[in-house]
């Protein structure tokens, strides 16, 4: 007679986000290095003036530092050298591509939608310019993940009891427990979201997933 019953418990809890994240990022093209590094610059200018205007603080954006990548025109020269024709590649750069990215982290969850829409009028006073969706984190992670192992351990708990009742038996301790699935999945419930990204959500749907092995008392 099998005196253990092992059974699976789950948790789902529907989070807010605490932070949320917008990117501005400002890009161009140049035959002159120079005048590449004028242009960004004349960019970044309108995007720092933009933040002022919406009273975002030096302390919620930083600016990454300028990337900028070579173009290369590689033209085939030959080379006629002791009657045997060899080709060599010779590399010209053509113009160069630079980008800049200004992230803007913010706590006030609830207006980073409205700086996002204040933000794309940038668009209109620069072609060279983009602004992604803002991404929503939820950075306790850990801290919910206690609670749903706390709520998944009673559900495990809660299923092995219902389940001897059947036969009028009751479980007699717990012999062991193991963690499983752990997800962060897409919110359903609101409505006028639901069809976003997961990371364009507020809400986040955590789920976690324990296995535990319960003794029966006969």
């Amino acid at each position: 007679l099998d005196n253990r019953i092992t059974v699976k418990g789950v948790a789902e809890k529907r989070i807010k986000s605490d932070k949320a994240l917008i990117k501005i990022i400002i890009s161009n093209k140049n035959e002159n290095l120079d005048n590449l590094k004028k242009e960004i610059d004349a960019s970044e200018k309108i995007v720092i003036d933009k933040l002022k205007s919406l009273k975002i603080s030096e302390n919620s954006y930083d600016i990454e530092n300028l990337k900028i990548q070579p173009n290369y025109d590689k033209a085939k020269e030959k080379a006629s050298q002791n009657n045997e024709e060899t080709v060599a590649l010779e590399s010209k750069i053509l113009n160069y591509d630079g980008q800049e990215i200004i992230s803007i982290v913010t706590g006030d969850i609830d207006k980073a939608k409205k700086f996002y829409e204040n933000l794309l009028e940038l668009k209109l006073q620069s072609d060279n310019i983009e602004i992604t969706k803002p991404e929503y984190i939820v950075t306790n992670i850990d801290k919910y993940k206690k609670d749903l192992l706390v709520d998944a351990t009673k559900n495990a708990e809660f299923r092995a009891i219902e389940m001897l009742k059947v036969n009028s038996n009751e479980i007699n301790g717990l012999k062991s427990m193991t963690q499983g699935q752990f997800e962060i999945l897409k919110d359903n419930e609101d409505i006028l979201n639901k069809d976003e990204e997961m990371q364009n959500q507020i809400y986040k749907r955590m789920r976690l997933v324990v296995t535990a092995t319960y003794f029966i008392r006969y």
